[in-house]
């Protein structure tokens, strides 16, 4: 923007000369009133130019009221949208920005969202682990592609840093989703199904053990109902809970229980409630199936391996040790202790 156009707009910003429309910020201590004009709000955001210019209260009334933002954010949104000086975000805390990035995003105000982004993507490096994670939830807020790029390789780097972090719990359902995937690899099977299990029960998302609801017409016939009619009650109760058992469903599918151990899996999913019996005895089998067939590999390795060392069954040195240099037979032969002897030959 021209910098003379840019004071210019300031300067009526500042003296509030031909205002025509108040935003009104509300709040639970009060509200705070912001002279505005509303060609310049209008221009800005097509959502607002639809409440001002549009057939809604707020076009003839001149008057919008928001409660979700916070007096201070807007203050800063209204600088930005009469002036686009993009040198003052530089100057705002991490906070601050963020819930811009997410308030230019609600009203459809791409700038201001894409500012505030890169100056986000410009700190990167100095962020805390709060920070991090809640950069995460923005990112996913605003479907910004480089910030969800740029947060998910971070936290895989800093997985076991951020493991028991309160914010993790704090993500919408979507995003908790992502992020167990994000930390698959970087986080043992056991430790992301203690996060799940965690997350359910901070948000009370487990119904395993809860019983129906009971209207108070069930039980008390003198109570009245005040309209409300029990057959809603119900099917809202029962939809609620589909989601919920969903989710978890879909949260579960994401572990690969056959890496449990007998011991994780009897500490972790084998006392937990997100599993029936069922479940649980199908999974220990696949992981002792797995363990077994594990057992019979080692165990015929082995039996290769001094098969294969005998000088009466293969006499050339070479070619021994060119098989020793397979990973998984050296592996095998550093537990029984034959590879120690064969590095003194």
């Amino acid at each position: 923007m021209n910098s003379w156009l840019r004071d210019s707009l300031s300067e009526i910003l500042r003296s509030h000369r031909h205002t025509d429309c108040k935003f009104i910020i509300e709040t639970s201590t009060g509200s705070k009133v912001y002279p505005c004009h509303k060609l310049i709000l209008s221009c800005a955001s097509e959502v607002f130019d639809r409440m001002l210019f549009g057939s809604y209260n707020e076009s003839t009334s001149g008057e919008v009221k928001l409660t979700d933002v916070e007096p201070k954010v807007f203050e800063k949104f209204r600088e930005y949208v009469y002036s686009y000086d993009v040198e003052k975000l530089q100057v705002y805390d991490f906070d601050t920005l963020v819930k811009l990035s997410e308030f230019g995003n609600k009203y459809l105000v791409e700038s201001i969202k894409e500012d505030c982004v890169r100056q986000l993507l410009y700190r990167k490096d100095m962020y805390d682990t709060d920070e991090l994670l809640r950069l995460f939830q923005c990112a996913h807020t605003l479907n910004s592609s480089p910030l969800i790029e740029q947060v998910s390789r971070d936290l895989k780097t800093h997985a076991k840093r951020v493991l028991n972090h309160s914010a993790i719990y704090q993500f919408g359902t979507d995003v908790f989703k992502l992020y167990i995937q994000v930390v698959e690899g970087r986080l043992s099977e056991a430790e992301r199904f203690n996060l799940i299990e965690m997350y359910i029960k901070f948000h009370d998302l487990d119904q395993s053990n809860t019983d129906s609801i009971t209207t108070d017409a069930d039980t008390d016939e003198e109570t009245p109902t005040s309209g409300i009619n029990p057959t809603n009650v119900s099917a809202l109760s029962e939809g609620e809970s589909k989601i919920s058992t969903d989710f978890i469903a879909d949260l579960l599918g994401l572990i690969d229980f056959t890496k449990f151990t007998p011991k994780e899996f009897y500490e972790g999913p084998g006392k937990s409630n997100l599993l029936n019996m069922q479940q649980k005895y199908e999974h220990l089998y696949k992981i002792a199936r797995t363990c077994a067939h594990a057992v019979a590999q080692e165990e015929l390795e082995n039996k290769l391996s001094n098969c294969f060392l005998s000088p009466t069954c293969h006499p050339d040195l070479d070619v021994q040790r060119q098989y020793l240099t397979r990973p998984h037979v050296a592996s095998s032969m550093r537990r029984c202790g034959t590879l120690r002897e064969w590095d003194n030959l």
